[in-house]
């Protein structure tokens, strides 16, 4: 059924030994993040046999489906209403807040089990963390961690690319080396984790000039796409078409390629602009927005452009092809925010071939 995203098993076992296979030779922690295709079984079947360290996730309810040995990690700051689901589902979470890490504390107590915990730093994306200047601030929070008998402090981390496009480099690593070790100092403790690495710091792993003491890392985008957004390259040992969309033509005309009549605004509210190239081989394709946005797939067939869509339709260029005909099948590569939709979307037929 159509459409559909197709995990093709070989290339992802692949990819994601290759990113592991780097980060070992370096005596790094591979932590494979499965947010972008929630969690599915059919892949996580896949990572379950796979080298991979650790598996993590924003979302408690990806982690919690898990029936897994490996290390369980909840990568987005806990939500205080669901701080027993985090608990009982995740073996470690990344924190900045002290009223979170009292209750964290709370809850593991409750259930009789100790909860590692990440000091999330903020190294200058501004999303979360306490920012690296502050050490006033990290102190408090370390020392809340350290003085709670069912948490354990492994580590500090830092998210970088993600929001502000902040690059990974010498600079940013290295400052998060100095905030554990003003930890360590601080608290004569050892940290065994140093968690800075992301898809956005492959270029350093790639070129091995990532400090040893950042040895924990989270990887989606790399091994799942094969590409790297922040730097926008294609990783070319990397398989870029794991994950391919494919959906259904139903209808193909020919039509003018400007709208006829007065013009307002769609049904988005969006006032668009068509440039006239005269009348068009148009195919429409049974998806539409609720399910992807068009602008983050990669048509196979070069020929072929997205002109946009609706809610419920994408309209596509045939540029004169004949080529296709009602009922043929159009296939996608796609960018990480395309996985994340296409995933999301329950219209959406999942399958691992």
């Amino acid at each position: 059924m159509y459409p559909c995203v197709e995990c093709n098993r070989k290339k992802l076992l692949q990819n994601i030994e290759t990113v592991t296979r780097m980060l070992h030779e370096d005596h790094k922690i591979m932590c494979a993040v499965i947010k972008g295709f929630c969690a599915d079984d059919g892949v996580m079947e896949i990572l379950e046999d796979s080298s991979c360290d650790w598996l993590a996730s924003s979302r408690i309810e990806d982690l919690a489906k898990l029936k897994t040995k490996k290390t369980r990690l909840l990568i987005r700051l806990s939500q205080t209403c669901e701080i027993k689901e985090v608990v009982a589902s995740s073996e470690a979470s990344f924190e900045s807040e002290c009223n979170t890490i009292f209750l964290l504390q709370e809850e593991a107590k409750r259930q009789n089990i100790t909860h590692g915990v990440i000091l999330a730093i903020d190294m200058g994306d501004l999303r979360e963390g306490i920012f690296y200047k502050y050490l006033n601030e990290v102190e408090e929070a370390a020392a809340m961690v350290i003085q709670s008998p069912n948490l354990e402090l492994l580590g500090v981390g830092t998210n970088l690319g993600c929001f502000g496009g902040v690059i990974t480099d010498a600079a940013n690593m290295q400052g998060l080396i100095e905030v554990a070790t003003h930890i360590e100092q601080k608290f004569s403790v050892t940290l065994p984790y140093i968690s800075g690495m992301s898809t956005a710091a492959m270029e350093m792993i790639e070129n091995k000039t990532m400090p040893p003491r950042v040895n924990h890392g989270r990887f989606g985008e790399a091994w799942l796409l094969g590409f790297d957004s922040v730097d926008n390259r294609r990783l070319a040992y990397l398989h870029d078409d794991v994950f391919l969309f494919k959906a259904q033509i139903i209808e193909i005309k020919d039509k003018p390629s400007q709208p006829v009549g007065t013009i307002g605004g769609n049904a988005f509210g969006q006032h668009v602009e068509f440039k006239n190239e005269g009348m068009m081989k148009r195919a429409l394709l049974a998806f539409g927005t609720q399910d992807v946005a068009y602008e983050y797939l990669i048509p196979l067939d070069e020929n072929i452009e997205i002109i946009g869509a609706s809610s419920d339709h994408t309209i596509i260029n045939l540029h004169g092809s004949e080529n296709y005909q009602v009922g043929d099948v159009v296939t996608f590569k796609l960018k990480y925010h395309a996985l994340l939709h296409l995933y999301t979307s329950r219209y959406v037929k999942k399958y691992v071939v």
